[in-house]
């Protein structure tokens, strides 16, 4: 008997199956979202606060005018990855970061100066 199928039953739960896998998923579609943007905004926040400290006393205003020796950095030319090479070697009167900065900080400081708007 133990093999036999309640039709019935499987049939429920089958449904309900479905039914929450179907709202799972409709939750998923706007939580995900949400939560991307939350994780930018606070990548966003925390490169900029890694420019303030490493980077504002010479490229002046978060990048976006010329500081003391360095020049604007809103809307460069250069592409993520030389900014990255730039910041790893140093550039003229700018040091390198090499060995004050980890990669991911490096790679993070990157992003946010070729993400700069010109304005």
């Amino acid at each position: 008997m133990k093999d036999r199928i309640n039709y019935g039953e499987s049939m429920f739960h089958r449904l309900f199956g479905l039914k929450f896998f179907a709202a799972t998923a409709l939750i998923a579609s706007f939580a995900i979202p949400v939560l991307a943007k939350e994780s930018e905004e606070a990548e966003q926040q925390d490169a900029k606060k890694l420019f303030a400290n490493s980077c504002s006393w010479c490229h002046g205003n978060f990048g976006m005018k010329a500081g003391k020796g360095g020049p604007k950095l809103a809307g460069i030319t250069q592409d993520e990855e030389a900014i990255y090479n730039t910041l790893i070697k140093g550039q003229g009167a700018m040091p390198s970061f090499k060995n004050t900065l980890k990669p991911e900080q490096i790679r993070l400081l990157a992003r946010y100066i070729k993400s700069l708007p010109n304005e």
